[in-house]
């Protein structure tokens, strides 16, 4: 579990990224449309970061 925090990160950003575009189907307006928004770009930055980090070699 130790050698593949990137799974997990992957995981999690996955994650978030059904959460966010769940709360977009959701017939409440306001703060959760906002919150959506978080969720899908934060997952998408999260995941871009994890698999940049992923392959970035190894000083």
């Amino acid at each position: 579990m130790t050698r593949s925090p990137h799974r997990l990160a992957l995981l999690g950003a996955a994650i978030a990224l059904v959460a966010g575009v769940g709360l977009l189907f959701t017939p409440w307006d306001g703060p959760v449309i906002v919150a959506a928004w978080v969720l899908i770009v934060g997952a998408a930055v999260l995941g871009a970061i994890t698999l940049f980090l992923v392959r970035a070699p190894r000083s």
